[in-house]
């Protein structure tokens, strides 16, 4: 009875890591990548949404009168759709657009409403809507806040953390992940610095203009509250080109069907490996790619393209491609 739940919610965390063979550059150093995915909801986001909900219950912030509303790009809409299903609250979610169709259909199918806004305006332009609504009915609605809650960072410290230290007893070198709410990065790195301060946390941001969902490039965009610069040891940035590569080859050189964050933060980690005489370098993939199958992400033409790159043993052609065209 090892394998048997009470619930779904009871299967987030705990998320594997695996070994980067095909792409890791250096013989010398150990590459694991930590599989979001695995989350019930498809990513990182579900370990937020469920800490943050619950302790908003156990602290008397949300009650069964109340509708939960949050701006997401996706992942931590889908993390709070899930949660609040189980749970008993309606949601409603504030987002761009331009957001994919996958994104949409995952919240709608979770019983989550969509409250969309102009794509030029971006994730501030969710983010004012969603202060406009809390003001006209302040009694009907909870927001977690993602980027001010101290809760997804605290989710972080004592899980993400932890099992990192725990899977690699404690024999990591580098901890790699990108920069959005930050909750992930300030989390992992209270927990890992406090078992050793010579870990080195790295940060991976966008350039401005980027197409790369789910990061920011805190230069120009909004820094969330609970980001405290103190706990990075480093900051890079990483060109759209080069997440976008990397999320493909990862999927075909390592079976990892990754998003394109997960693209930038191996592709930072790969990097790094090369720099290095020795060590092990944990790679955070906050999600997969079954989101962006509609995106240029997985373009047949840009499949095709790393397949003929990687040298991946297939029957697909030029004329293949071209033909299929209107049915992929």
């Amino acid at each position: 009875m090892g394998n048997v739940y009470n619930s779904i919610l009871d299967l987030i965390g705990h998320t594997p890591l695996v070994r980067i063979n095909k792409l890791n550059p250096n013989n010398k150093v150990t590459m694991y990548a930590k599989l979001e995915k695995f989350n019930p909801g498809g990513s990182v986001k579900d370990r937020i949404a469920e800490y943050m909900i619950e302790q908003a219950e156990r602290e008397g912030l949300l009650t069964k009168d109340k509708v939960v509303i949050e701006p997401s790009s996706g992942n931590t809409g889908i993390g709070l759709a899930l949660v609040c299903a189980q749970k008993g609250y309606p949601l409603e979610i504030v987002m761009p657009e331009t957001m994919t169709m996958e994104r949409r259909r995952m919240l709608l199918a979770f019983g989550a409403k969509i409250i969309l806004t102009a794509g030029s305006k971006g994730m501030d332009g969710a983010e004012d809507q969603c202060k406009q609504l809390i003001e006209e009915n302040p009694e009907k609605y909870f927001r977690p806040n993602q980027f001010a809650n101290k809760y997804n960072v605290l989710a972080h410290y004592e899980t993400t953390g932890k099992e990192i230290l725990e899977d690699t007893d404690g024999k990591i070198t580098i901890f790699v992940g990108g920069i959005g709410t930050s909750g992930t990065l300030m989390g992992v790195s209270k927990r890992l610095k406090e078992f050793n301060p010579d870990i080195k946390i790295i940060g991976v941001e966008p350039y401005p203009g980027s197409k790369i969902q789910g990061l920011k490039n805190l230069d120009v965009q909004y820094v969330p509250e609970i980001f405290d610069s103190s706990r990075i040891d480093e900051k890079i940035k990483v060109k759209d080109e080069n997440a976008f590569e990397m999320a493909r080859r990862l999927t075909l050189q390592e079976g990892i069907f990754s998003g394109i964050s997960s693209g930038a933060a191996m592709y930072v980690g790969i990097e790094k490996a090369k720099e290095l005489d020795s060590g092990v370098i944990v790679v955070f993939l906050p999600d997969g790619g079954e989101k962006y199958t509609t995106t240029s992400l997985y373009a047949p033409k840009a499949c095709l393209e790393c397949i003929k790159k990687c040298q991946i043993v297939t029957s697909i052609t030029d004329e293949y491609i071209k033909s299929m065209e209107p049915f992929l």
